[in-house]
């Protein structure tokens, strides 16, 4: 062969070599994960110096996606992190953000190896960073040695106190990153929220997102709504109050009409477990379509502790009954002593007293009971005698979110709260009632 060509074949061959270079780099940046085109305070989380961060947002603004491409990207970055994935309850996990990780932000072609099938417990990347998975009500393995990086998915739904104990396993000591990262999305919640005064004392960095920060929503290059943004946006624009504030404003708004806006989210909710040794009583609201809740309480002196709960639709009482003596051979806890409840609750009265559970129930106007309820909550000088254990996620639910009186206006002197959002608090209310009325 002529010596002419030998140019051309060189050519040639690094030509071909380069592309095989790009096919390689293409496969190995799509194996580390999908690239989104990330606006707003979603691209500037990305590079911001705060080592203590929120980006809040109405709904589907893009935060949890951008948030887990953090979150990726460093666990790439830094051989051998180890990170977590939080939220305040363990199951909420896998139906959620989890799936948002592993199809959104992972993409089908990833390298790194999942623990745990349907309920996965930890990710592990091939430069050796593991992130971990973790519920506030079963911390398990998250907690347990200091780690690089944490993010909190759904934030506002953590007290306070989750949020500091968060602080403490990223001090920096776990040495994979150059510092220690906390941070976590959510939606806003109401005025007093931790997460504001956090941001107000100087510790904690707020970004806010925007619907417009979401491609999916908007055209970023000509601002156009798209077909999904008009869906979103007509189906949060029907919302109302307090909901319309927050997922369609973006606003930090509280519900109008609480019926307990003395609950405070750090005064009246507690990790302290119950003493084994001591008497354990029930709270009952009586239901099969509309929920059942059961509540656990015990007192010690003033103090009255709602320790766990239980919350279903659709049980027997035999079977409610049934997972109360479980759920207190399963603990250690003695069988309760006592059950009050509402006075329709006839069948499940009868399951109770064949399982040595007395049970007993006294009429009374609502509103004198949500009387003696306010007065454990907060009193007159300040003194709060309810403690509810944070696992009792249905009843901190209701009292700051859900159980409301009726708008104004159409209030009545003597009103009861709506139906609906209430059986947890109606169960407290009846043994307050018959308990603790004083």
């Amino acid at each position: 062969m002529p010596s002419s060509s030998a140019p051309w074949i060189e050519s040639a061959l690094a030509e071909s070599f380069q592309t095989v270079l790009k096919r390689r780099a293409t496969n190995r940046a799509f194996d580390k994960g999908i690239v989104y085109r990330l606006l707003g305070a979603n691209a500037g989380i990305q590079e911001t110096d705060s080592r203590e961060f929120v980006l809040s947002g109405p709904s589907e603004t893009g935060k949890t996606i951008a948030a887990l491409s953090l979150l990726n990207r460093l666990a790439w970055q830094y051989p051998g992190l180890q990170g977590a994935i939080v939220r305040k309850v363990f199951a909420d996990l896998t139906p959620s953000v989890l799936q948002t990780y592993q199809k959104k932000v992972l993409g089908s072609r990833t390298p790194i190896v999942t623990y745990g099938g349907e309920r996965p417990e930890w990710y592990d990347y091939p430069n050796g960073t593991r992130i971990w998975v973790g519920g506030m009500d079963h911390p398990g393995k998250v907690l347990s040695s200091e780690r690089d990086m944490i993010f909190v998915n759904q934030a506002e739904e953590l007290a306070r106190a989750d949020w500091e104990t968060l602080s403490t396993r990223v001090t920096g000591r776990a040495g994979n990153m150059p510092y220690g990262l906390l941070y976590g999305d959510c939606n806003p919640a109401g005025r007093e929220h931790w997460i504001l005064k956090r941001t107000l004392e100087g510790k904690l960095t707020l970004f806010k997102s925007y619907h417009r920060d979401n491609p999916s929503l908007f055209n970023p290059d000509t601002g156009e709504i798209t077909r999904q943004g008009t869906e979103t946006m007509g189906r949060l624009g029907n919302l109302t109050g307090h909901l319309r504030a927050r997922l369609l404003e973006g606003e930090w708004a509280s519900p109008e009409g609480l019926v307990y806006p003395e609950f405070d989210l750090q005064e009246n909710v507690t990790d302290d477990e119950p003493d084994k040794n001591k008497p354990i009583e029930l709270a009952v609201d009586d239901g099969y379509v509309d929920p059942r809740a059961i509540l656990f309480i015990q007192r010690s002196g003033t103090r009255i502790m709602v320790f766990d709960e239980l919350y279903h639709s659709r049980h027997l009482g035999e079977v409610c009954t049934q997972e109360v003596l479980d759920r207190c051979r399963n603990q250690g806890w003695p069988t309760p002593e006592i059950a009050i409840g509402s006075p329709e609750a006839v069948e499940l009265r009868v399951h109770f007293r064949r399982a040595n559970i007395p049970y007993r129930h006294e009429t009374h106007k609502v509103v004198e009971g949500i009387k003696v309820v306010r007065k454990h909550i907060r009193d007159g000088q300040g003194v709060r005698t309810l403690q509810v254990h944070r696992r009792c996620v249905n009843f901190i639910r209701e009292v700051t979110e859900g159980y409301q009186y009726p708008p104004e206006g159409t209030r009545q002197d003597d009103e009861k709260p709506i139906d609906g959002s209430d059986h947890c608090a109606d169960a407290f209310r009846y043994w307050c009632w018959v308990r603790a009325r004083r």
